[in-house]
């Protein structure tokens, strides 16, 4: 008898023999497969269970197993390169201080260039506290000028030049004979005691000490200037033309 109205739709039942060959698989989340009693998967025993690899997430990596390993590479470059860095400070402040001290070696070396070019140009007065005593061409035709003074203090050679002898001279008592650049020669005559050896010198060097040596009555020094003919001349015009008045 049909009912009125829709049509129910009558549901397929299928046989249950119809599954009764069937083989199930059974897929797990952990990746195992099981063969159902009297079946086959791929020439594996029926009943063995199968473990099948989880596949494997796009873009992982599988883990290193020293999880430390990559930092410590790291740690060792750094380390070589603040050695480098440091080796490389070191190096630059070396070669500062050096360049430092050779401008400083070369700058006192023109200083002292500066001073001896000045000195060889200057003249001075042998000794700092004196009187005339005797003046040039005086009794018996004397040779040179006789500077009374405090015995000891020092004598200093008028002009640069070359002590080409010291020692003493009879008469002259201990004596010191400077060269000059132009020939011309001053002697420096009566010391109590030579201070200097024979080499150059500059204006200024001293020569010994005042004193009263040889044929003299008192503490004095006898200085003579001498043409490099050996003419003796006056060395108080001599010294007034070269800017220094006794």
């Amino acid at each position: 008898m049909r009912t009125s109205g829709r049509h129910r739709r009558r549901r397929r039942v299928v046989p249950i023999p119809a599954l009764a060959g069937s083989t199930v698989l059974v897929v797990a989340v952990v990746g195992t497969v099981t063969t159902p009693a009297g079946a086959s998967l791929g020439g594996q025993r029926p009943g063995v269970v199968v473990a099948l690899d989880p596949p494997a997430r796009p873009g992982t990596q599988v883990a290193s197993a020293d999880p430390f390993h990559a930092l410590s590479d790291s740690t060792d470059e750094l380390r070589v390169v603040v050695e480098q860095a440091a080796s490389t400070a070191h190096a630059g402040l070396l070669a500062a201080e050096i360049e430092r001290q050779r401008r400083e070696a070369e700058e006192r070396a023109a200083r002292e260039a500066e001073e001896r070019a000045r000195l060889a140009s200057m003249f001075v007065a042998p000794v700092g506290s004196y009187s005339i005593t005797s003046q040039f061409g005086g009794y018996r035709g004397h040779g040179g000028i006789d500077l009374a003074g405090p015995s000891g203090q020092p004598v200093r050679a008028v002009h640069s030049g070359t002590v080409v002898n010291a020692g003493w001279d009879g008469s002259y008592g201990n004596k010191v004979e400077v060269q000059h650049p132009d020939g011309t020669q001053t002697w420096y005559a009566h010391l109590s005691a030579i201070t200097v050896g024979l080499g150059p010198i500059t204006t200024g060097t001293q020569l010994g000490l005042l004193g009263s040596t040889g044929r003299s009555t008192g503490p004095h020094l006898h200085l003579e200037v001498r043409t490099p003919d050996g003419t003796r001349i006056n060395p108080y015009p001599w010294l007034a033309e070269r800017g220094v008045s006794l």
